[in-house]
This record gives structure tokens, sequence and C-alpha cells, in this order.
């Protein structure tokens, strides 16, 4: 992304060199094939390069970066289209979208990305079984690290990758008018659970809809539009969020990559209807 950017505002080719290196590796680490036993989900990322001779890496989870990788490849795609490796850029994209976020999101009722995918039970917590040894959790662990919270932001910036493609169908005129609209529908089931359809019924924007949790804002108290960390989980992946005033900063504490893909989502989003 930030490659991208400096291209733009630079032009200079030594950018430009290094960012299509930097997207050659980030390809090159997708898992594009089946793998673990398993013939149902494919197109995610690793936590790191594959080694020869070195175990397989665990699959990539991190909160706020969760669906970067294939948004950075998209970005790439739009902005070097003439570069040998847009197309491929395109078809990673939509490989973790189609073979990886659909499969998952098909397993609730709220079509909500779970966030994160893994090998067995890394931690003495419910892991939910997918297919052969993957396992999946609607929300951050809580017995790996002291460090975990509602992930607002996630869903969020799944919204933005499904919004990008389906305005890249959009705009190539393809045919699959189906398919676009599903990656439309699937982004806003995203946003409204951040909106209020979820398990609570809470909105979890200050100043928007019904049930507001109170927000952890010890210093600058409520912030209209302001988008807390968002629904978490228990060890059992039960979904857990302060609705009694106890300033929860897990759930309840406002935090700026929530607004930033919120509002980045909605504006792609809206050029479907404006």
């Amino acid at each position: 992304m930030a490659g991208c950017e400096l291209w733009r505002a630079t032009r200079d080719t030594r950018i430009a060199e290094e960012t299509s290196r930097t997207v050659s590796k980030l390809v090159a680490n997708q898992v594009q094939s089946y793998v673990r036993g398993q013939h149902t989900i494919r197109g995610f990322w690793l936590e790191e390069a594959l080694s020869p001779g070195k175990p397989t890496p665990d699959p990539f989870v991190n909160l706020v970066f969760s669906a970067m990788p294939p948004i950075a490849l998209l970005e790439f795609a739009h902005t070097f289209a003439e570069h040998p490796l847009s197309p491929r850029c395109v078809d990673a994209a939509r490989m973790y979208v189609e073979d990886h976020v659909l499969p998952l999101t098909e397993r609730n009722a709220y079509r909500i990305m779970p966030v994160g995918l893994y090998v067995g039970a890394p931690t003495p917590e419910t892991y939910r079984p997918i297919a052969g040894e993957f396992t999946y959790r609607y929300f951050l662990p809580v017995r790996k690290q002291f460090w975990w919270q509602g992930g607002n932001c996630h869903l969020a910036q799944h919204a933005l990758l499904l919004a990008n493609l389906a305005e890249l169908d959009a705009t190539a005129g393809a045919e699959d008018v189906a398919r676009s609209q599903n990656y439309i529908n699937l982004a806003y089931r995203q946003l409204e659970w951040i909106m209020g359809a979820n398990p609570f019924s809470a909105c979890m924007m200050t100043g928007e809809g019904m049930r507001n949790p109170y927000p952890h804002s010890r210093f600058v108290g409520l912030i209209p539009g302001g988008i807390m960390n968002g629904i978490a989980g228990n060890e059992s992946d039960e979904p857990i969020l302060d609705l009694e005033y106890g300033i929860d900063w897990r759930t309840c504490e406002y935090w700026s990559p929530h607004v930033a893909f919120y509002i980045w989502a909605n504006a792609v989003l809206e050029r479907f209807y404006g």
C-alpha cells in the first residue's frame, strides 16, 4: 500500500521495482492448494514465508490487518494495471474471497468472517473444526496472551475487500452480476454486525442505533461516530460485550482502525448507489 502511494507521489521507478518485488513475495506466500488433509479452504496467507526443510507456518492471523494482503494486491493491480503481476494479484485476492472467506462466512447466520484460521487447538480453549487439521474461532483466543479484544476493524476490513472486488468486477464489465452482488451483500453483513445486527442488538457506534455500550473513553468522553472494539469471545468462543457500564476496554474502547476501515468500506460501497 505504501509503495503504491509513494509511486503515485513521486513516479520513482525504484519505488515501483521494490513494490513489485514485495508483491511477488506476498503472492508466493499465499496457500493456493488444499493442504492439511482437506479440500474445503485455501487462498489464505501464512504467518511467514515457506522455507525448504522447515515445517509449514501457521495461517496468518492479525486482528488489525487481517485482510490487508488481498487489499494490498488489489491496490497494486489498480496502480500498476499494465504490470505482468497484476492479473495474478487479482486472482489471488479472488481466491482468498471465493475459497476462504465464503466457506467460513457460510458457517454462521450473521455471515461474519471468523477472526482466524488455526491448526488444531494451539491453546486450551474452544476451536471449531472446519476441515482436515484446520479449525477456526470467531473471536481471538483468550488464553494465548493478555491482549485480546473485539474485532470490528477485522470485519470492516473484510467489508472493504469485498467492496473492492465488487467494484473491480463492475469496472471490468464482468458478466457475473450475481457474484458482484453477493460480494456487496456480504460486505454489508460485516458492517451491519457493527451497527447492531449481532446477538446483543447493540450498535457499537456512539450516537447511532440502540443499546449502545458505554465506551472506555476516560480522557475524551463520548465521541459521536466513534466505533468501539466490539464483541469479543470467551474461552468457549461465545460472544461477550460489556453492556453494564463496566468500561471494559476489550470490547468498549474506541480505536481508530475500526473507524478508518468502516469509512473506507462505506466510501466504496456508496459508489454502487450514489
